[in-house]
């Protein structure tokens, strides 16, 4: 009964949080990654151009021609999968969150779980997901060199299980020295994100480089911003269904 609870709920949080997501996203950071798509279409145009010549040539030999990646349309068909996309992540937080909510809960069950938990909980999520890796690896327009992805999600991984290890320690221990265990949060750090050596801009014109460096800087404020939105939202809407729907279920 209490599963059933948890993944009802859990989907309703996170379809809240995910159009919630959608919605700060259309407002601030959508229009930045245009700007940056303008910019790495034309470079594309320009470095397509001798492929595609290659191609007409083979097409008039005969040759079969490679299929292209597939990308949504733009307009509603690519506005429908980003919202999709994030309904589904903020669905799999939400579950997470709960859980672990439920969790604490069993083991304070005096817990009240008011609007100051919720955003305490949303904040740590903030700084969990977003806020550390983001301190290694800022998030990137289109159109930047980057680091190979596989070196890259191996560092996010890495950021986010030693930064939420750090955190439950502090916040759930029970030995006065527990606060010690925050130095795991300098340990992803220290460690070191992986970055090319190059400007992420070099294949690009001056001005088009000064401009998408500018563009960049825009983006990492925007998301940051709209991350934080995103896990206070949840983590108050989070611990306001484990207050009103969950709590009786635990006890």
């Amino acid at each position: 009964m209490l599963f059933r609870r948890i993944v009802l709920f859990g989907l309703l949080v996170g379809a809240l949080g995910g159009l919630l997501l959608s919605a700060i996203q259309f407002w601030q950071v959508i229009p930045v990654i245009q700007g940056a798509e303008r910019f790495e279409n034309a470079r594309a145009s320009q470095v397509a151009e001798p492929a595609r010549e290659a191609a007409q040539a083979r097409e008039h030999a005969g040759q079969a021609q490679p299929a292209g990646e597939w990308e949504p349309a733009e307009g509603m068909e690519r506005t429908a999968y980003t919202l999709l996309s994030n309904v589904l992540t903020a669905a799999g937080f939400a579950l997470m969150m709960l859980a672990a909510m439920v969790v604490s809960l069993k083991r304070s069950p005096a817990a009240r779980f008011d609007w100051r938990h919720g955003l305490l909980w949303g904040a740590a999520g903030y700084v969990i997901f977003f806020l550390a890796p983001a301190l290694g690896l800022p998030p990137e327009i289109p159109g930047a060199e980057a680091a190979p992805l596989e070196s890259r999600q191996l560092w996010w991984v890495l950021a986010v299980v030693f930064t939420a290890a750090g955190l439950a320690v502090a916040a759930f221990g029970k030995s006065p020295w527990r606060w010690a265990a925050l130095a795991l949060l300098v340990v992803p750090h220290l460690v070191g994100a992986p970055h090319l050596d190059a400007n992420p801009f070099a294949d690009h014109p001056p001005d088009a480089a000064a401009e998408l460096a500018k563009l960049a800087r825009e983006f990492v404020w925007a998301t940051a911003l709209a991350n934080a939105l995103f896990w206070l939202a949840l983590g108050s809407a989070s611990a306001w269904v484990v207050r009103r729907f969950l709590k009786e279920a635990v006890a």
